[in-house]
């Protein structure tokens, strides 16, 4: 038998969905921010969904803020050929924030921020329009997963069915199993033929 479908696996694909068809709805180019933040931030528990997920902002900022700060100083003052050496020093200092400021969970999209920002060759309307509009995506990724992990649950008639499932197996008795049968049904002869 193959194994279950958790709900968390159906919540993150319902939240990239929607992410997917938020974008196309509103004609905005390249949803993959938002998709990357929702599977990010999908967490089990709705309060552990909004607790991460206002870190998860906050690391979305402070990425967007740094690798703003890092590709104006690029553009304007140096060498784009800089890149392959201030972008890991980046993340050095980024993990670094996050981490002292007690933000640990922001870590991953931080940098996921970051590195997009610095790594895309196409900085479309300026970098600071790009990076802008990077940190909007990301935070709506972040909605979409707090929302979807807030407002969609099992249906009452599947949580039963599951319930009632696990119930039958932890209730099946072990005279009812093949390996225990022959012995049953023996000392059931045995019994009857003393009556």
């Amino acid at each position: 038998m193959f194994p279950r479908i958790g709900m968390r696996n159906i919540k993150t694909s319902t939240a990239v969905f929607l992410c997917l068809l938020i974008f196309q709805l509103i004609n905005r180019e390249n949803s993959i921010q938002a998709c990357i933040a929702a599977v990010i931030c999908m967490q089990n528990t709705v309060v552990d969904s909004y607790k991460r997920g206002f870190q998860r902002v906050i690391g979305t900022i402070i990425g967007g803020i740094t690798g703003g700060l890092v590709l104006f100083i690029v553009t304007n003052l140096g060498s784009e050929d800089l890149l392959i050496f201030i972008i890991p020093l980046g993340i050095t200092l980024l993990i670094y924030i996050c981490v002292n400021i007690d933000m640990k969970q922001s870590v991953v999209i931080c940098c996921v921020v970051y590195l997009s920002i610095l790594i895309t060759k196409s900085h479309e309307g300026g970098y600071l329009l790009y990076t802008l509009n990077r940190v909007i995506d990301t935070i709506a990724g972040i909605m979409v997963a707090l929302l979807v992990n807030k407002y969609m649950h099992i249906p009452d008639k599947f949580r039963k069915l599951s319930n009632n499932k696990k119930e039958y197996q932890d209730n099946e008795s072990p005279e009812f199993t093949d390996e225990n049968s022959s012995e049953v049904i023996t000392t059931d002869i045995e019994n009857n033929r003393e009556d």
